[in-house]
């Protein structure tokens, strides 16, 4: 395994423009997957786009599927521990060997790629290209494929197929220096993973994003449907410290659905995953098992998704919120879930994060702060963190003294551990989770 890890990291650029190659990238990917007999258009694929919730909403539509019987695969991005996070199926890692065996199937045309005009693909390409290998050797019954970034030129946007089904997430700004810096620019990035043809689900949004979805959607000749609050899921409360909400769709019912979560912004991904489900049953005539659904969810615990951990007496909740509208959907089901309390933060943002704009969300919350540091080498970029001395100096204008730096993760960690009997809440970013993950398997989890 450490020889795979190794060869994959060679093709991790530390050019950004190299990792972002727009549909140069694009082109490639596909002649990647041609010389491999394209296995992309031989899966029954469900293809994820969007700002917001497109992880926690194919976690659920895997879950979902799976407790119906059906074998599926799973490609998220990007993973907190372990690469394999990748290339899920049935909600489980690969193994190492299988892994290594499929990697091994591809290298000899990733050598070949080297030599073409084309070059060589990147880290993000050749995983996006190995998860649809997987998947189809492995024949699952649908693949859900989640897109790294945008949509229009991203890598998992090769399927040509007229079955695959489009889903589109809540829009917001992130990544605006390639995507766009309004709402009508990055959508249409999101709305290129539609192709001819395709069925869409949306979350209802902002009116000048929906005008880009139906725009999209009228141009491929598709379908889309909206998935909207108070009509498609509705009468969203906490019972008990979980998620409760009914769930309505076409023909489709269920009452007090219950969550394994206090995360209330959940009740939109679990009812577009729900709705994504009843498309496909109505559409590869597959029953509804209502009490097979109930009961998978109720157990499925979403990591990094306002995920709550105990170790000893002390409580951690964790959330990989790394844009403002992620940060501020957060915060306020935090709020919901424990009115009236103040927390413990450990934070750290991503560099060229919207930090400035995160920070007035977490300070009502928060009794004290603590910003660290990270630097994650073993993505499909080197991650770095912003400096947290520049953050610090955007805390005090906000008139909020109550913070201190503490550079290495892990020593801010164990200070945690030992020093104080507070919840603390840990954010900012996904690869600070990375980071904090393997020190949670060192403690007893309660």
């Amino acid at each position: 395994m450490p020889e795979a890890e190794a060869y994959l990291q060679q093709f991790i650029s530390q050019n950004r423009e190299l990792k972002f190659p727009g549909d140069w990238g694009l082109k490639r990917t596909k002649h990647f997957l041609n010389l491999l007999q394209n296995p992309q258009n031989k899966l029954r694929v469900i293809h994820i786009a969007g700002t917001s919730g497109k992880g926690s909403t194919a976690i659920y539509i895997s879950t979902i599927l799976k407790s119906l019987g059906f074998k599926v695969g799973l490609h998220t991005s990007p993973y907190l521990v372990d690469f394999r996070e990748r290339f899920q199926i049935n909600g489980q890692l690969i193994s190492e060997k299988s892994f290594c065996k499929y990697l091994n199937d591809i290298i000899p045309i990733i050598e070949k790629m080297k030599k073409t005009k084309l070059g060589k693909p990147t880290y993000f390409e050749i995983l996006s290209v190995l998860a649809f290998c997987i998947f189809r050797k492995e024949k699952v019954r649908y693949a859900i494929i989640e897109t790294g970034l945008g949509g229009l030129f991203d890598a998992t946007n090769t399927v040509d197929s007229k079955s695959k089904l489009c889903v589109l997430t809540k829009i917001g700004h992130d990544h605006t220096k390639i995507l766009g810096k309004t709402l009508e620019k990055i959508a249409l990035q999101k709305a290129g993973i539609i192709q001819k043809g395709n069925s869409v689900l949306s979350i209802w949004q902002n009116a000048s994003v929906r005008n880009v979805f139906e725009k999209q959607t009228r141009k491929k000749e598709g379908k889309l449907e909206y998935i909207k609050k108070a009509v498609t899921f509705e009468n969203i409360n906490l019972k008990n410290n979980k998620l409760v909400f009914d769930f309505n769709f076409k023909n489709y019912s269920l009452k007090n659905l219950d969550l394994e979560t206090n995360a209330s912004y959940q009740a939109e991904n679990c009812a577009l995953a729900l709705s994504v489900v009843c498309t496909l049953s109505k559409r590869d005539g597959f029953p509804i098992n209502i009490t097979k659904i109930r009961k998978s969810l109720r157990e499925k615990v979403l990591s990094g998704r306002m995920e709550s951990v105990r170790i000893g007496q002390k409580m951690l909740i964790l959330d990989g919120a790394h844009n403002p509208q992620k940060m501020k959907i957060f915060i306020n089901s935090l709020k919901k879930a424990h009115p009236k309390t103040k927390f413990s933060f450990l934070v750290a943002f991503k560099k060229g994060k919207d930090y400035k704009k995160m920070l007035p969300h977490i300070i009502p919350v928060a009794k004290n702060i603590v910003l660290t540091s990270f630097e994650m080498t073993g993505q499909d970029l080197l991650h770095i963190s912003e400096n947290p001395e520049t953050v610090a100096k955007n805390l005090r204008k906000l008139n909020f003294s109550n913070f201190k730096i503490v550079h290495h993760t892990n020593k801010a960690f164990r200070d945690f551990l030992k020093k104080t009997s507070d919840s603390l809440v840990i954010t900012g970013s996904i690869y600070l989770l990375g980071k904090i993950y393997p020190l949670l398997s060192k403690n007893k989890r309660i």
